[in-house]
């Protein structure tokens, strides 16, 4: 595979880092990357999202084929398995630590065939990104807010300072769910997981004036470095880009 990327996560003003995230080869067929954000509020969100991101990429690893490039329904198979997964992980912690029960998190996932062929899932409102010639999100928060704004009743700039904009509607925990799924080609495009800590900091542009960088390892500092002088909540972002890109 032909891929370059980075990840990193800030505990910027919170007492603790309540996200994870992972970044995987799995074969020469098939790489994996995974963002998640534990919910603030309620127990033991950085075990969470521990565990769900664990969960997944073992998931992954233990059902992809080998020898073979993952179709994209293969690939969605997958990532539904991992879900599952987590939420099963999350379950047996919460019945041993009666202190983690109700623990949560949301979850954004991608996995990408040598194929170039790019399949999302996702739960909560931890997004990805497409950035060719402007971002665009490429996943649809559940949450209040998104509702909100899917109805006409607040607009984009309404939805971003909105006070009730992270309650989420739909998140992995013990209660199995199911994601929901959007697909795309790579080839030139530079694509964005990230957390909410990202994209409450910074407007679509100043994100995007960064994923421009032509050395993609650059991308993720110089996010967090941006995203932690105006913002207190964990930040985590992966930047995933075809490495042979100009």
């Amino acid at each position: 595979m032909n891929l370059t990327w980075c990840g990193s996560t800030h505990i910027c003003g919170r007492p603790k880092n309540e996200d994870a995230f992972a970044m995987q080869q799995i074969s020469e067929h098939l790489a994996a990357f995974v963002v998640a954000d534990g919910l603030g509020g309620l127990p033991a969100g950085e075990v969470a999202s521990h565990l769900a991101v664990t969960s997944l990429i073992d998931t992954v690893r233990t059902l992809a084929p080998v020898n073979t490039t993952s179709s994209p329904a293969q690939m969605k198979e997958i990532l539904t398995k991992g879900f599952l997964a987590a939420a099963r992980a999350i379950g047996d912690d919460s019945s041993k630590n009666p202190a983690h029960e109700g623990m949560a998190t949301t979850m954004v996932a991608v996995l990408i065939n040598d194929a170039s062929e790019v399949v999302v899932a996702y739960a909560g409102d931890s997004r990805a990104y497409s950035g060719e010639d402007e971002l665009v999100q490429i996943t649809n928060d559940h949450s209040l807010v998104q509702e909100l704004f899917r109805k006409g009743l607040i607009t984009k700039d309404e939805a971003r300072l909105h006070p009730d904009k992270n309650v989420v509607t739909r998140v992995v925990s013990e209660v199995p769910v199911n994601p929901d799924f959007t697909h795309l080609r790579l080839e030139r495009n530079t694509l964005l997981l990230c957390t909410d800590g990202l994209f409450d900091a910074l407007t679509d542009e100043e994100i995007f004036s960064e994923m421009n960088e032509r050395d993609v390892n650059r991308i993720c500092p110089s996010l967090i470095e941006r995203s932690r002088k105006v913002n207190r909540d964990n930040t985590t972002l992966i930047v995933i880009r075809a490495a042979s890109r100009s």
